[in-house]
């Protein structure tokens, strides 16, 4: 499946105080805008190849409760934990065909759904959204699948602006999630992707095994019986140096070489 990897979703409260601390940090954020049919409202921080944070949220619950979009869903869902990451996306430039690979692969797909909002200079930005029917037990959660309504080089001129920050030339470079089930965990996203063997070891956190999936690597952990968790917990940033971290809303971000 040949996929990039797109964004990932911050799950706070208010997304213009997450974005302050970002641009206290040299970074370059932005106010992105409301989701109406879904009772959201997002910010957002752009880096190279098109990768961003989204931080996202709730406005109106009861229209997120009903809208019907799986990813709202899972917000809401998440909001019984609290602030943190919840959910990342890859882009794709034709969803049809992604929707028919998933279900080459035993995979139900559930959608596509369309999405929008208008950007403060008047243009309205399109996307679809495509999710996979759980079939995990809970034991993790599958990430979703984004077209989006302009083409990449557009996108890329349009948004250039954005990925140039005060803190450096900066990539998001890696994604970690928990898991209740590891091998479980690694056999999905494998079958999901068509990947190899993934790369294993142990750190302070625990076991993992580390896949390379759109341009970036995602480390999946096996969650504390104790604290249960299938919601992504760091999220590392190439280029930013190595010894600064930050920890926002549930969200950690930390600097690292690679």
């Amino acid at each position: 499946m040949h996929v990039a990897f797109d964004h990932l979703v911050h799950l706070t409260e208010r997304p213009e105080q997450v974005k302050t601390a970002f641009e206290q940090w040299g970074f370059t954020a932005i106010h992105g805008g409301r989701h109406p049919s879904w009772g959201t409202y997002n910010a957002l921080c752009y880096f190279e190849h098109l990768r961003y944070i989204e931080w996202i949220a709730i406005a109106d619950r009861q229209t997120a409760k009903t809208c019907g979009n799986p990813l709202i869903a899972q917000l809401v869902a998440d909001c019984q934990e609290g602030n943190g990451f919840s959910q990342f996306a890859f882009r794709t430039d034709n969803i049809e065909a992604v929707a028919a690979q998933l279900k080459r692969n035993g995979f139900t797909p559930v959608g596509p759904f369309p999405g929008s909002r208008e950007r403060d200079d008047g243009k309205r930005l399109t996307w679809s959204m495509l999710f996979i029917e759980d079939d995990t037990d809970g034991t993790f959660r599958y990430p979703f699948f984004i077209q989006w309504g302009d083409d990449d080089d557009v996108r890329m001129n349009e948004l250039a602006p954005l990925m140039r920050h005060p803190a450096g030339s900066i990539s998001l470079s890696s994604i970690s999630v928990y898991t209740l089930d590891l091998q479980r965990a690694i056999h999905g996203y494998r079958r999901l992707f068509d990947l190899p063997e993934p790369d294993v070891g142990r750190d302070e956190t625990g076991a993992y095994a580390e896949l390379a999936v759109g341009g970036i690597a995602l480390r999946l952990y096996e969650a504390d019986r104790r604290h249960p968790s299938t919601r992504p917990f760091l999220c590392k940033l190439a280029g930013w140096p190595s010894h600064r971290h930050m920890k926002v809303d549930g969200g950690t971000y930390i600097g690292s070489k690679l």
